[in-house]
């Protein structure tokens, strides 16, 4: 059976099985796994120059990752990032979430404190998904045929 993506045109890599990617997240071991995947897509597009510059979505079948590799997954697959875009929304995103706090862990009347804003986040991630094009309430299954899934 042949895959298709969204442009119509078979899986560049293959007709066969499932390409999977999956992303490790948490800042910095995010932004690895982008750079991988860059240099990955650029290997790509120097041995196989028929296909041009061609997106994760194009490639992968599914996309998935945990913690912030899964908001990854999102913006490479259901938002259909380029890499480089993604970069640079990621690390927008982790410099906002992620802002340098106070030294201690604990305040002074006792109470543990989060690494980050949980509020900032959700923000952050609306801030993305909404400057794609896409609202902040629209589903993942929408029922548009895709040929990356998430």
């Amino acid at each position: 059976m042949e895959q298709t993506v969204i442009t119509g045109t078979p899986n560049a890599l293959d007709t066969t099985g499932l390409c999977l990617l999956s992303l490790d997240g948490g800042g910095v071991r995010g932004l690895s796994s982008l750079y991988i995947l860059k240099h990955l897509m650029t290997q790509l597009s120097r041995e196989r120059p028929e296909l041009g510059q061609v997106k994760p979505c194009e490639i992968f079948d599914l996309i998935g990752g945990t913690s912030t590799g899964g908001l990854i997954a999102i913006m490479l697959g259901r938002l259909e990032m380029s890499v480089d875009e993604c970069i640079d929304r990621y690390i927008k995103l982790i410099s906002t979430v992620f802002e340098k706090k106070s030294r201690w862990p604990v305040s002074l009347s006792g109470n543990i404190r989060s690494r980050f804003d949980a509020t900032k986040l959700e923000s952050a991630i609306k801030d993305v998904v909404t400057s794609h094009g896409a609202e902040e309430t629209d589903l993942f299954n929408d029922g548009c045929e895709r040929g990356c899934r998430v």
